[in-house]
């Protein structure tokens, strides 16, 4: 499988870069911010991308945008965003009318490296509703300017894409 990573942390890029290739993978590209991303999308055909949320310049949801501008430009690429928290305000958009998987996945909720393999394989292609682990507790719904963010759970916002 043909992966771009994005994280600005090196240590965690260096070893998600590392763990991928031990899986048989390969990472076309590893870059540190989304404005690369979008560029290395753009450059290589890859199947997945993976992009942690906050990043430079202003550590917000650069990542998670930029995940979305790949989105768009390459709608049949899988998505997999990782993050210290849910973000609703664009997951909502990230999980809208994809073609193929999205995976939301919460860094801390990864308790073993075999998690964060499964969360990849769905982001390229995305269970059956009925697989899924977890209920819902809340609907993914638009953004909307100045909502305050719904804390989800990775399963909720899985749920919303395979749905």
């Amino acid at each position: 499988m043909r992966i771009v990573l994005a994280e600005d942390s090196t240590l965690l890029r260096e070893g998600l870069t590392r763990l991928l290739s031990e899986e048989g993978h390969q990472v076309v590209a590893a870059v540190g911010d989304g404005e690369g991303l979008v560029a290395a999308c753009d450059e290589h055909r890859s199947e997945v991308v993976i992009a942690d949320v906050r990043m430079p310049p202003t550590f917000t949801s650069e990542g998670l945008r930029a995940a979305l501008a790949v989105r768009r430009r390459h709608p049949g690429i899988g998505v997999l965003v990782l993050s210290q928290y849910v973000d609703t305000r664009y997951a909502a958009q990230l999980v809208d009318g994809g073609v193929r998987g999205v995976g939301y996945l919460l860094k801390d909720r990864v308790v073993e490296v075999g998690d964060f393999l499964e969360a990849r394989e769905r982001a390229v292609k995305p269970p059956a509703p009925a697989t899924m682990k977890g209920e819902r507790t809340s609907p993914v719904q638009s953004p909307q300017p100045n909502a305050p963010e719904e804390h989800l759970t990775d399963a909720d916002v899985f749920t919303a894409a395979a749905g």
